[in-house]
């Protein structure tokens, strides 16, 4: 991508910068001055606790989601992150949703609607999932690694719990599929998936993308989410919707993939994800972590594993880093899926074909017009019903199973 000329006006302190590459823009401010901290607040307004007075600028940290500032005002210090391409614009209804933790920004700095920086008190990071997990992943550790792994799906479902009392909406399936169809079409994808949705994947302040990096442990060793900057893809795709709880479990799945890949781990990673959703399942809503919810066939976490691995691909095609693994190679899998999939709703079809065969001939029965073979024939035909309809519900692979597995050839 390649920085073309703005006209677009930015808050003060800042400027308006856009990029673009065939089929993607990106547009997002950055400091001009990013030593002179009062400079880049003097046109924002600001929200909750944040430092005042005299601000010193201990430290400036370049990260791969904006400029991370440690900052030093009356004896105290601060940590400012900079939200380059702004957020969903419902990044301060989850932070006054999520468990009150040194994890939670305690404030920060808006231009109008859009967020620039957060701020919170600082803290040198302690542990984290991710550094725990990558140990004992390389180590071939199982009960420590199902361990971190289930305490680390508890902390995201003590969110989603706490999220329930927050403003929840039905499914929005048309809008979820025509993401997905706008995200395969961007990348020029050979795969497709659209999906009904249930009922009980309702939309709710999601955090998108959840990593074990942002798990932290306390002096106890649980978990709290740390709440910061939105990944890159949110400015490449930006969301036109929300979207229900099991996609942030599934941000969450699939960062295992990734450290699984990585690591060269030779545990069996259908143990490992059984242990992540067992955690989500024992804090999480019930209906929200339902088998209904997980069910193939109706989207479940396929359907937003596979779009995170979208996401994966859609960053790195944008800087040209080259195929982002293992989301490469699990897509290649997708194919296999439709092909599972579309076998299943023969089952489906012949079910409701036989079920129809059934009522049809009670309902002879009932109005006398009949001999005295229907009802026999009757009731046969309502066990084909259920023994197809049976396969069809078992055809649907478990979430446990990750996608390479479920549906490879």
């Amino acid at each position: 991508m390649r920085q073309i000329e703005s006209d677009s006006e930015a808050p003060e302190g800042f400027e308006h910068i856009i990029v673009a590459g065939i089929g993607m823009k990106a547009e997002f401010i950055e400091p001009i001055d990013a030593s002179d901290w009062n400079s880049m607040i003097a046109g924002l307004e600001s929200w909750g606790n944040f430092p005042e007075g005299e601000v010193i600028i201990e430290e400036t940290i370049s990260t791969d989601r904006g400029l991370v500032l440690k900052l030093s005002s009356s004896g105290k210090l601060w940590c400012a992150e900079f939200l380059p391409w702004g957020s969903d614009g419902r990044l301060r209804a989850r932070i006054s949703l999520a468990p009150e933790s040194n994890c939670v920004p305690s404030g920060g700095f808006v231009s109008g609607e859009r967020d620039v920086i957060l701020v919170r008190e600082w803290t040198e990071r302690g542990k984290t999932a991710n550094n725990e997990l990558e140990t004992a992943l390389q180590s071939n550790d199982s009960e420590v690694a199902k361990d971190i792994l289930f305490r680390s799906a508890t902390a995201l479902g003590r969110y989603h719990s706490a999220a329930e009392s927050g403003r929840v909406t039905p499914p929005d399936s048309q809008r979820w599929n025509k993401r997905m169809e706008g995200l395969e079409a961007r990348l020029r994808a050979n795969t497709i998936w659209r999906a009904p949705h249930t009922k009980q994947t309702m939309c709710m302040p999601s955090l998108g993308d959840v990593r074990f990096s942002d798990l932290e442990a306390d002096d106890d060793g649980k978990y709290e989410i740390r709440i910061g900057p939105p990944r890159l893809a949110d400015c490449l795709a930006k969301p036109n919707c929300e979207f229900p709880a099991i996609r942030d479990f599934a941000s969450l799945l699939h960062d295992l993939n990734r450290l699984h890949y990585d690591s060269r781990s030779q545990l069996d990673l259908t143990n490992l994800r059984s242990s992540l959703i067992e955690g989500w399942r024992s804090t999480a809503p019930p209906q929200w972590c339902s088998e209904k919810a997980f069910y193939t066939p109706r989207g479940g976490v396929f359907f937003w594993e596979y779009e995170q691995m979208l996401l994966d691909v859609l960053e790195a095609v944008s800087h040209q880093s080259g195929k982002p693994e293992p989301a490469v190679s699990i897509i290649k899998y997708i194919p296999s899926m439709q092909k599972s999939m579309f076998n299943s709703r023969i089952l489906a079809a012949f079910s409701y074909m036989f079920g129809f065969f059934s009522a049809s001939s009670l309902y002879q029965v009932a109005i006398g017009n009949s001999t005295g073979i229907i009802l026999p024939v009757a009731f046969a035909f309502a066990i084909f019903s259920f023994g197809f309809f049976y396969y069809y519900k078992k055809s649907a692979p478990p979430p446990e199973k990750p996608i390479f597995v479920a549906f490879k050839d």
